[in-house]
Formats: C-alpha cells, sequence, structure tokens
C-alpha cells in the first residue's frame, strides 16, 4: 500500500525505515489515547506502508539466503 503524501519507502535505508516504524508507532498511541480517531487511522495508513517495505525488503534478503544455500549445495551432490 502506497500513501500519496508520502514519499516512496525504498528510498530509505534499513536503520532509517526502522526508525520511521518506531517514531510512527509512538505517533499512533498518542493520538489513540488523546481520542484522535482520525490522526491515528492516517498514521496507522503510513504504518502499514513502512512495515509492507520492512517485510518485503526481509523476504528478498530470506530468498537470497535459500538461493545462496542451493546453490552452496549444488557443488555436495555427485550424480555419477
Amino acid at each position: 500500500m502506497f500513501h500519496p503524501l508520502m514519499s516512496s519507502p525504498t528510498d530509505l535505508k534499513d536503520a532509517e525505515l526502522d526508525e520511521k516504524i518506531f517514531d510512527l508507532t509512538k505517533k499512533y498511541y498518542i493520538a489513540s489515547n488523546l481520542g484522535q480517531g482520525g490522526a491515528a487511522n492516517q498514521i496507522v495508513l503510513a504504518l502499514e506502508m513502512y512495515r509492507d517495505e520492512q517485510l518485503r525488503r526481509q523476504y528478498e534478503a530470506s530468498q537470497n539466503l535459500m538461493k545462496k544455500q542451493n546453490k552452496d549445495l549444488d557443488g555436495l551432490i555427485n550424480v555419477n
């Protein structure tokens, strides 16, 4: 999901992405505790965008790791 008023999260480094998620989570709890449901809902949309990007990166990293492990195993199998 992409929030139309925010820049793309793909340009952020992992640490910056984590910091955005942490910061927005704090702001969400503040807004919800103050009864600002509309603001809290907008924060949730932004949080989903950043978390989706974080999950995409984790998935991509795990796929790359699996490819590397499979490539390493190819040398161990001798069919002759």
